[in-house]
């Protein structure tokens, strides 16, 4: 037992004479380094302070000039002469650099002042072309019948003029004028798209008016009598004719001038056999001297259909058609309406 307790003890004595050993090496070296770097700043220090003369030997009687100067003297001298050379390299540099650079931005300015010339032509051609656009609708919809109010709300109207009074307060640039053309372009497509809607809603309201007012010839032939007063062959006497009496082959074809519905038919000796049909927007059509008939009461008709054929009655024996146009119970022109109004 008492064998591994010596051989521990051998190892711990080994490890400390090894430590020893090295520190006492590290030691030596840093001491021998920093004399060598005493003595070698010694030595510097014993250059430095030798001193070199400079003798100027004149070619007349004047007397030798000399300077004595150390070398410590010369050494910063040269080595203010190098920091001077290197503020100056990095001077010039920074100049050169900042020339490339001013340079640059010239060239970049010239780029932006011919970009903004392009567009500000491109803005004052769309600003051309929006006014003529909008001046164009709002034509159509006055023509239309529309209220002016509304058009005034676009170029030269109250909101155009509040949009100036805004920019009064603001410096008078190129871009001020510019981004008031713009706003005043987008105030007027705005206004011009509300008048296009209101154009298109009137439009399809006429075409609705139109597509139910009576206005093609509802059968084929001539004016044997026209709307109001005239002679009549059968009495010899001037009377009033309250609708257009229309020449024709027997039984030529009779069509109903615009679409309804049928509210009476029949016959009587002074008409012969007839059709009523009632319209849209208070418009009624008249046809009578039929010879025969082919709708029934409470029927809807088209605009073109066939409703009757050309007769005549027992009080006129010229075969023709009397036809006849009301608004209400206002008897109107018939043939101011035929051929007059296209869908």
């Amino acid at each position: 037992m008492k064998i591994p307790g010596k051989v521990r003890q051998g190892r711990g004595l080994n490890l400390s004479s090894t430590f020893s050993s090295v520190w006492q090496e590290i030691r030596s070296t840093t001491q021998a380094a920093k004399r060598n770097f005493n003595q070698k700043l010694q030595n510097l220090n014993r250059k430095g302070r030798e001193r070199l003369t400079i003798m100027v030997i004149p070619h007349s009687e004047r007397k030798s000039i000399h300077f004595v100067i150390s070398y410590k003297a010369i050494s910063l001298f040269l080595a203010g002469i190098v920091v001077l050379l290197l503020l100056s390299a990095v001077n010039v540099l920074n100049h050169s650099g900042s020339v490339h650079q001013l340079t640059e931005l010239k060239l970049t300015n010239k780029d932006f002042v011919r970009q903004s010339s392009k567009m500000r032509e491109e803005v004052n051609s769309l600003h051309d072309t929006i006014q003529y656009y909008y001046q164009k609708i709002a034509n159509l919809y006055i023509k239309l019948g529309g209220d002016p109010a509304k058009v005034s709300k676009g170029i030269g109207g109250s909101d155009s003029r509040n949009l100036f009074v805004a920019f009064q307060g603001t410096p008078q640039t190129d871009i001020t004028a510019e981004s008031f053309r713009i706003k005043e372009d987008i105030h007027n497509l705005k206004i011009s798209s509300e008048l296009s809607d209101e154009i298109v809603k009137m439009i399809k309201k006429r075409k609705s008016i139109i597509k139910n007012t009576p206005s093609i010839w509802p059968t084929k032939g001539y004016v044997l009598f026209p709307y109001g007063q005239y002679l009549s062959p059968l009495t010899g006497k001037e009377e009033f004719n309250k609708g257009l009496d229309i020449g024709a082959f027997p039984g030529a074809e009779v069509i109903a001038t615009a679409p309804g519905l049928v509210y009476d038919a029949g016959f009587s000796p002074s008409t012969g056999y007839y059709i009523k049909v009632s319209h849209k927007f208070g418009w009624k059509t008249i046809y009578s001297s039929l010879d025969r008939v082919r709708v029934k009461k409470n029927e809807r008709v088209s605009k073109g259909d066939i409703i009757g054929y050309v007769g005549k009655t027992p009080e006129n024996p010229v075969y023709h058609l009397h036809y006849e146009v009301h608004v209400g119970t206002q008897a109107l022109d018939p043939f101011s309406f035929l051929n007059q109004i296209q869908e």
